[in-house]
């Protein structure tokens, strides 16, 4: 299994409205957009040659900036340097989601790539390493869904070893490793926030 079996998503422009930028969803940048951005963490030559090479960045928490006027964005580079960077909205070409897997784990259930696998997909650099897990995310936007899902009893094929990330609504997310582990509680990401949630309580998300 390695990003040959992974689709590499189509350009969409971006909508009106924050919702749209979302993590993990990547994105392009105009040409010039290096000139408007600020660094927090992250090199602007860096960010110049990256983008005049069309390739993209990835969105980051906590998503926009509280006014709707910037968004955050990462950078992963072989090796797994990292920069992060702000940028206006409007210097935003395109966004996307993350490559589609193109292996049926649960009918009726995208399962997305996200991490090295992507990164070398999307760029053509070289990412993966033999060690490198399979990050897998999957999008669920119902209360029914999320009981489907439960129901289906999937097993994930290894190795490598597969890091899946389920996602409530394209918002709050948690480790499905976590949610079969012993613990009540699970720590969940939002596209805004991270919390402690019962793991009896998560279709409460869905409601």
């Amino acid at each position: 299994m390695n990003a040959a079996v992974a689709r590499r998503p189509r350009l969409s422009l971006p909508k009106s409205g924050a919702d749209v930028f979302r993590r993990h969803a990547f994105v392009r940048l105009a040409e010039n957009a290096w000139r408007d951005a600020t660094p927090e963490g992250g090199d602007i030559e860096v960010l110049q040659e990256w983008t005049a090479r069309g390739r993209p960045l990835i969105i980051r928490r906590p998503c926009v900036s509280d006014d709707g006027q910037e968004v955050f964005l990462g950078l992963a580079l072989p090796g797994k340097r990292r920069m992060a960077f702000r940028v206006p909205v409007a210097s935003v070409r395109a966004v996307e989601p993350p490559p589609v897997w193109d292996v049926e784990v649960v009918p009726g259930f995208v399962f997305r790539i996200y991490g090295s696998r992507a990164w070398e997909l999307l760029t053509g650099l070289s990412y993966v390493t033999p060690s490198s897990d399979l990050d897998l995310l999957v999008d669920i936007d119902s209360l029914a869904g999320w009981r489907s899902f439960l129901s289906s009893d999937f097993q994930l094929p290894e190795p490598p070893r597969v890091d899946l990330e389920v996602i409530f609504q394209a918002d709050a997310s948690f480790s499905w490793r976590e949610y079969l582990g012993p613990a009540d509680d699970i720590l969940i990401k939002s596209n805004r926030r991270v919390w402690l949630e019962r793991k009896d309580q998560l279709g409460s998300l869905l409601a």
